[in-house]
């Protein structure tokens, strides 16, 4: 069975994404966390977005505008696969009591590679939908986001190995508007990033224990 020692936030700053290498990134974010619960469960929550107004403060709604299946019915699935296109309505001030205005976000998966009975790893990609934002847009600012799920044991106060998840998430960012990005939002962004991580965590522990 695969399994892995938990990393660390300074290993995933120099992790590229897809098409753009960490050294190149105008702006680079990072998030990690260790779930006590199962690799599946993490998986499928993640990628439900119907679960995330339950859990995540940073993106609290997504409104997936196309799948890549056609379907019998009007009802469009929640679930994120390859090709799913998609807007996030992002809230930049996660930790206000207030009411916040949200931003759009508009993205589309490119990688999907669900975890397996022998491959206990979980990844998904998804990035700017160029098409969405317009050539002008996207000429100007291109962010790439991955998510990484894996099974790793660690070893608990008592000294035994428990299985647990990693999460680890990571998003690059060219392009001219990035360095405006980096200046209005990038210690904003560090925190939304960590609280993404931390919110999942939460949710699934307190599923797990009740």
């Amino acid at each position: 069975m695969a399994t892995g020692s938990p990393s660390s936030k300074a290993s995933l700053a120099s992790n590229p994404t897809p098409n753009i290498a960490a050294s190149d990134a105008v702006v680079h974010i990072e998030g990690i966390a260790l779930i006590d619960a199962p690799l599946q469960d993490v998986w499928d929550t993640l990628l439900d977005t119907s679960t995330w107004p339950s859990w995540n403060k940073f993106v609290p709604a997504v409104t997936i505008r196309q799948q890549p299946e056609p379907h019998a019915t009007q009802v469009v699935s929640p679930i994120l696969q390859t090709g799913t296109e998609m807007t996030f309505h992002v809230n930049m001030n996660p930790t206000s009591s207030q009411p916040q205005p949200r931003q759009d976000a508009p993205l589309i998966v490119t990688e999907r590679h669900p975890p397996t009975s022998n491959k206990k790893l979980g990844r998904i990609v998804w990035v700017t939908d160029a098409a969405a934002q317009g050539r002008i847009m996207a000429s100007l600012l291109s962010a790439e986001r991955v998510h990484e799920l894996c099974e790793v044991e660690v070893q608990d106060a008592d000294g035994r190995m428990r299985r647990m998840t990693e999460v680890r998430t990571w998003e690059a960012q060219i392009g001219t508007l990035a360095y405006v990005v980096r200046w209005m939002y990038g210690a904003r962004l560090v925190e939304c990033f960590e609280l993404w991580v931390q919110n999942l965590k939460e949710f699934l522990e307190n599923k797990t224990r009740g």
